[in-house]
């Protein structure tokens, strides 16, 4: 089941936070989506070899929802025709910012053919949407939530943000009930942290952000953990939660899962990522160059990305810790028994020491370790 990320790098401001790449000049979205239709004819056979037929389709950023409809029409259009996806799709995702969302354009991503909505809300309290420099209220949250429902939109996914400095144990409760109460599908909740690249890094080199210590950090996880559990929530990975549908599947991101169990995806777009099976792909972080390349053929390939050969130890790696992202782990049985042997011992001083839980052939961290996977991950690699 593999899937095809469409990153959209636009955003109309950035969030304290993010690192991610991300431009201003939303001048050059027309030219972007033309440049991205080029990319797209000069991979549509990126799957011919790899086994597996396309079923997901993501589109992330930036902020895509600062396409207005007719270029985001032509892009999936243009996409799904350059890669035979008239049928066959299982999930459509896209992201998009709350103050973007009309019941004009919630109607439009339905006609296109989007069965799901990824929505950053990220905090409930005005003062932290302010700190964050997000663009919208906890009132616009709530508001562009019900109008995806009105359209018609049954999957949707929240993400919420912890482990800051002004979050404290009762906010924090705060922002989990109101999330609850809305009742999405799925929730996704990330651990702030301080990137060198963002307004935040800058902060805390000016000595202008401290940060929680590890320990509140945790503290704050666990409560997540336990609030989402009574609400009916399983956790399937580190930072995500989803509810069961009606029957009875949990309803997880099935395009992001398919980055955890090694199924091959294309990226289109700068700063994208790929991955057949045997090599990692990117794409440079430089609008220009690419929009450049796709639509004046000016510059070098090699300019705009790059590739790299996997090894048997870097998949043997990847495979250990995609798998203990994830809480249902992974099998032994799929691991290289060479490398494997090297393991076996950092393996079962794990599980004695209550940091892995071994069930069958299945290895796995046990829900309330899985705050420190990193530690537990490292002593694993070959």
């Amino acid at each position: 089941m593999a899937g095809i990320y469409i990153h959209i790098p636009f955003c109309s401001q950035f969030c304290t936070y993010c690192n991610f790449y991300s431009v201003k000049q939303l001048g050059l979205r027309e030219q972007f989506v033309d440049a991205l239709l080029g990319e797209a004819a000069a991979k549509k056979d990126f799957f011919k070899d790899t086994g597996s037929s396309v079923t997901t389709i993501y589109i992330g950023g930036g902020t895509p929802s600062v396409l207005p409809l007719p270029m985001l029409e032509c892009l999936v259009g243009g996409v799904k025709e350059l890669f035979g996806l008239r049928s066959g799709i299982k999930e459509f995702t896209i992201e998009v910012n709350p103050n973007d969302i009309t019941p004009e354009y919630a109607a439009g991503l339905v006609a296109l053919g989007v069965t799901r909505v990824s929505m950053g809300i990220q905090s409930f309290i005005a003062s932290h949407l302010r700190w964050m420099n997000r663009r919208h209220t906890a009132e616009e949250g709530v508001c562009a939530f019900r109008i995806l429902r009105d359209a018609g939109i049954k999957n949707i996914s929240l993400d919420l943000i912890f482990g800051y400095e002004l979050l404290s144990e009762e906010d924090w409760k705060y922002n989990i009930d109101r999330m609850t109460a809305l009742a999405p599908e799925h929730i996704s909740a990330y651990q702030l942290s301080i990137e060198s690249g963002s307004a935040l890094g800058a902060m805390a080199r000016r000595g202008e952000y401290r940060g929680l210590s590890d320990a509140e950090c945790e503290k704050q996880y666990h409560l997540l953990q336990k609030k989402l559990s009574e609400a009916g929530y399983e956790q399937y990975e580190i930072s995500n939660f989803a509810k069961r549908n009606s029957d009875g599947e949990v309803m997880k991101s099935q395009h992001n899962s398919s980055y955890w169990d090694g199924t091959p995806y294309l990226g289109l777009g700068p700063a994208a990522h790929s991955y057949n099976g045997k090599k990692r792909f990117w794409n440079n972080p430089s609008v220009k160059k690419y929009c450049n390349y796709y639509n004046k053929g000016e510059g070098l390939l090699s300019d705009i990305c790059g590739y790299e050969e996997l090894s048997a130890e870097n998949i043997f790696d990847e495979t250990i810790m995609l798998g203990l992202r994830r809480t249902c782990g992974f099998s032994l049985e799929s691991l290289d028994k060479q490398f494997l042997s090297q393991i076996t011992p950092q393996i079962n001083s794990l599980i004695s020491n209550g940091l892995l839980v071994m069930e069958g052939d299945n290895v796995r961290i046990p829900a309330h370790k899985l705050f420190v996977s990193d530690f537990i991950i490292e002593r694993l690699f070959v």
